[in-house]
């Protein structure tokens, strides 16, 4: 096992350690997010015949080569073509058909001009311009043709492709299968959220915070509530949980003193510890193993220090499990608007909330810094990397942070 490592090498392990990809056939609104294991080609051209992409009137366009803003053409409306409807006339010379937004062209049409455009009654249009042949028509197949690729095996299934899917008839869709996480607290000191707090106890706050970091990445995790530092009773519960979950994360536990029992029972369970503790604060004592085809986290039981070394090492192995290759957070520069006085001979990770204003990024840090205060996480959108014997920063510094969520715009 390695021990007191790198970022860097942090990662480097975590990248090699991917469990079997599980594939699935979903409905197709169940794939959001998901990521395609199949490619998929077209069997039918889209759209399936010329149609209209507005409201106007279609018709021959050598019928208005002569056309002009002061000598209209004036031409015979035969029919009104709905969208849905198809006509069964077949335009002749000076003849014309109404025609609405994604109805058929009509046979012998070549060309379609939009109302405004025109001057019309129920019997006759007036044209006031030549238009070219196939002016304003959507040809068959010039969104997709027949036989083409038009997703490939290992795209992340969005609101479009969700369209193109339907579009296509697909119903189901195969993916790779999103891992099935447990979640567990250990601390004598922890009860339940609707558990009344007695002296010397605290709520469980981080099994659900931790849950929501799993949820936000499209996964649905199973709690399995809080337990005592007692390997006697965290073992069994870890037991029956590799039974089903493909990933396993514990807050609590994992750092050096008595009580800290996490990294043994992963032992107990038969587990490789890949390695424990990370040059980094908050979240120092993180330990990472392996079962077979499963991983096991345990994370700190301060909030800060789960809540970042979540984002930085476990959520690209939960996303990795999905089939997603791109699990870097996105990184910009931008103006910090704060003073960094720390200068820490450790990496550290500090939250922060980034904005945009006037096409520039600026970044405000947070009072407090202690990996155990829950409070300084909350409308925090990125995170600033301070690395080891950097520091101090000063305000209107450019630093770089990695957003975690989203972006505000300031107005």
């Amino acid at each position: 096992m390695l021990t007191n490592i790198t970022i860097e090498q942090t990662k480097e392990i975590l990248e090699q350690e991917i469990p079997d990809l599980r594939i699935e056939e979903v409905y197709i609104l169940d794939s959001l997010d998901c990521v395609l294991a199949e490619d998929i080609i077209s069997d039918m051209n889209i759209p399936p015949f010329d149609r209209s992409p507005l409201d106007g009137y279609a018709y021959r366009s050598q019928d208005t080569k002569v056309a002009t803003k002061g000598l209209p053409v004036t031409l015979q409306v035969i029919d009104d073509i709905k969208a849905g409807y198809v006509s069964k006339k077949v335009l002749k010379e000076g003849q014309a058909i109404r025609i609405m937004t994604g109805a058929k062209v009509p046979e012998g049409a070549d060309v379609i001009i939009k109302y405004e455009a025109t001057e019309f009654t129920d019997y006759e249009v007036k044209i006031f311009e030549s238009l070219g042949s196939g002016d304003n028509i959507v040809k068959m197949g010039e969104d997709i043709s027949q036989g083409e690729l038009v997703l490939s095996k290992g795209s992340i299934i969005g609101p479009a492709e969700i369209g193109i899917l339907a579009t296509l008839g697909k119903k189901t869709v195969r993916v790779y299968a999103k891992p099935k996480v447990a979640i567990l607290a250990t601390g004598d000191e922890l009860v339940d959220i609707d558990q009344e707090v007695k002296d010397g106890k605290i709520r469980n706050s981080n099994s659900y915070m931790v849950a929501a970091q799993v949820k936000r990445l499209g996964i649905n995790p199973t709690l399995l509530g809080s337990c005592n530092d007692d390997l006697e009773e965290v073992v069994p519960i870890l037991e029956a949980a590799l039974k089903w979950a493909d990933i396993i994360i514990t807050t609590g536990g994992a750092s050096v003193g008595d009580a800290d029992i996490i990294k043994d029972a992963f032992k107990i369970l038969g587990a490789e510890l890949l390695f424990w503790k990370v040059k980094v604060k908050p979240g120092s004592p993180i330990v990472a193993a392996k079962l077979a085809n499963k991983l096991l986290f345990g994370l700190s039981g301060n909030p800060a220090a789960a809540y970042i070394t979540f984002e930085q090492f476990v959520r690209p192995s939960l996303m990795r499990t999905m089939g997603k290759t791109k699990v870097k957070l996105m990184e910009v520069n931008t103006v910090l608007e704060s003073d960094f006085s720390k200068k820490s001979s450790q990496n550290r990770y500090v939250r922060a909330f980034t904005y945009v204003k006037d096409g520039k990024y600026y970044t405000r840090l947070p009072d407090k810094h202690s990996s155990g205060v829950l409070s300084s996480l909350a409308g925090k959108n990125s995170i600033f990397f301070v690395p080891g014997s950097s520091g101090p920063y000063k305000k209107g510094d450019t630093i770089k942070i990695e957003f975690l969520d989203y972006i505000e715009v300031e107005e």
